[in-house]
């Protein structure tokens, strides 16, 4: 087991916790056993998110010979090596589209029309789908649709609340890819970014059936005081912008499943942390809300449990989120709930842990999240330099100073955070 004393020892223990976590959502390890229909006609594969290309890989010897298709991914995320026959793998911006994306999402539209009944659209999805495959809806454009999504970035809005406007501002989301192959069957295999697993949410949900409005989209826009261009407010409020909804003819053929989901991660989390002795309080894999605050709640926990003298690891997922305040700061979600934490915690002995994305990048930024362990506000200049830090929104600059950021580079999956704190 880690010395807390030891920086480098916890690091190490806690970065090789998290990379076991992670085992069992990874697409050669979680679709091993997907199966898809067999049809007669022609199969068109199309996998976006930020796990695309490794899904991919993990079934290519599985596909028909002639199978064709598109392969959309994040800047710098396409699994090293891997060039399928027949495939194109297009690199697009995440988590603000980009016209890369906007031109694969044309191409795939133009593939998927062509398809016929006896015809497969087999969809490979994986968070960051919504931001890297853009299809704005007839009268939006694509820097209106960056605007949006830039606002609903900066305003703290959850992942939910998010996918609901982009479905009603898209050609391609909220069920439109599957309206636009019918008569064609659909399969998707999804992995799960989304809390609470809502295959309607993963990629804004492109192939399912969407059973929220544009009256909805409008309240969460209304929520956060966004500003829209009053073409797209007039659109939203007589209904045009409206998405396939269930018991659409066209929505009939297309089904859904799921191969990895945050439970998986955190499931095998609690596994390791057993074989090392402690006992695991599971907090939920599915936790939303404001990163700071969940932070501290974490650390009064930590503290409450060591207090008792219990030797135990908290452990949690799901995607809090951050209300940014200052646009020249840096930092992802992981960071502040992990700097909030370990202000809260005041370097109390004993206690350490990490937040960390399980996509390998936490936010925009080039970290996959950070380590805590009970000296590291010295580390960062004291704890009055690292609620500075806090109130800048500079989290990643707080634990870079402590040298305290889990850098890993593209993991290859995306069910959404991990974190967790240990206990002595």
């Amino acid at each position: 087991m880690h010395k807390t004393s030891n920086p480098d020892s916890t690091k190490a223990f806690l970065k090789d916790l998290y990379e076991r976590a992670l085992a069992p959502a990874l697409p050669v390890n979680a679709m091993g056993d997907v199966m898809w229909p067999i049809v007669s006609g022609r199969t068109y594969i199309l996998a976006v998110g930020k796990a695309a290309s490794q899904m991919a890989a993990a079934i290519e010897n599985r596909w028909p010979e002639e199978a064709t298709g598109l392969i959309v991914t994040r800047q710098g995320y396409a699994q090293p090596g891997f060039t399928p026959h027949n495939m194109q793998i297009v690199e697009a911006s995440h988590p603000v589209p980009d016209a890369a994306g906007a031109q694969a999402a044309q191409a795939a539209l133009a593939a998927v029309d062509a398809l016929g009944q006896d015809d497969l659209l087999l969809v490979l999805m994986s968070g960051g789908a919504s931001a890297l495959l853009p299809a704005p809806a007839a009268g939006i454009s694509l820097p209106e649709k960056q605007a949006v999504t830039r606002a609903l970035l900066h305003c703290g809005a959850p992942i939910g609340e998010m996918n609901i406007v982009r479905k009603h501002l898209s050609a391609i989301k909220g069920g439109h890819l599957a309206a636009r192959a019918w008569p064609a069957t659909t399969q998707l295999i999804a992995i799960s970014d989304i809390p609470g697993d809502d295959i309607a949410m993963i990629g804004s949900g492109p192939t399912v059936a969407d059973s929220s409005t544009c009256g909805d989209a409008l309240a969460i826009v209304e929520k956060y005081g966004i500003s829209l261009p009053p073409a797209i407010r007039a659109m939203l409020e007589s209904d045009l912008l409206e998405t396939p909804k269930p018991g659409d003819s066209k929505m009939q053929r297309s089904k859904g499943k799921i191969c990895a989901r945050p439970a998986d991660m955190c499931a095998a989390a609690v596994a390791v942390v057993e074989d090392h002795g402690y006992e695991a309080i599971m907090l939920g894999d599915a936790l939303e809300g404001d990163a700071l605050q969940l932070g501290y709640a974490h650390a009064q926990q930590a503290l409450a449990f060591k207090e008792q003298g219990r030797k135990v690891a908290l452990i949690s997922g799901g995607e809090a989120t951050v209300t940014v305040r200052n646009r020249d700061g840096r930092g992802g979600r992981c960071t502040a709930y992990l700097l909030a934490c370990a202000l809260a915690l005041e370097g109390e002995p004993d206690i350490c842990g990490f937040a960390a994305d399980s996509d390998g990048i936490d936010g925009s930024e080039d970290n996959a999240g950070a380590f805590l362990w009970p000296g590291i506000l010295e580390n960062m200049g004291g704890a009055e330099q690292a609620r500075q830090f806090l109130d800048r929104d500079d989290s990643y600059r707080a634990f870079e100073r402590a040298d305290a950021l889990l850098m890993t580079g593209p993991s290859g999956t995306n069910v959404n955070d991990l974190r967790v704190l240990l206990v002595r």
